[in-house]
């Protein structure tokens, strides 16, 4: 069985650069799940996208979210938070900030310059979620040492091995 992140663990792992999916929920009630960048802050996650996105009018007609965050590689970990969110406007630190985060410095520049002409087709707005319930699972203690020492070897031996 998996163990659950402390808070600081969850708090460590939040802010590494992981993509979130975010779920909403479609006009017939079924969930509407969507990769996308995020930033986690005071207690909040904040996700950019288009004011005429899917997501954002979802959002706006029933504001009820979950969202998983995780790492796909082994030992896996997650948190899954369900929360509600809201659409707010005029949060421009995002619009430096998220690209930063994913990008680095010189790649920020190079995506505020040229990518997001093309990425962004609408003007944006910013979903703030409020988490209400925070789960997590943490695979570490259950992997034995050797399996431990092989992903080790993974990162730095050729990918055909």
């Amino acid at each position: 069985m998996p163990a659950r992140l402390s808070s600081a663990q969850r708090e460590r792992f939040l802010a590494g650069r992981h993509v979130a999916v975010l779920v909403t929920i479609a006009p017939d009630g079924r969930p509407v799940p969507t990769p996308i960048w995020y930033l986690y802050r005071d207690g909040l996650f904040y996700f950019r996208t288009a004011g005429n996105a899917v997501k954002t009018e979802n959002i706006r007609r029933d504001p009820r979210v979950s969202i998983c965050i995780q790492d796909e590689r082994p030992p896996y970990k997650a948190v899954v938070v369900q929360g509600t969110a809201e659409v707010r406007e005029g949060l421009d630190w995002l619009s430096k900030e998220m690209p930063r985060r994913y990008l680095g410095f010189v790649g920020s520049i190079g995506y505020r310059l040229t990518a997001r002409q093309v990425i962004e087709h609408s003007p944006d707005a910013t979903l703030v979620v409020r988490p209400e319930r925070v789960l997590s699972f943490d695979y570490s203690a259950e992997m034995p040492l050797i399996g431990r020492l092989w992903l080790l070897l993974r990162r730095v031996l050729p990918p055909w091995l």
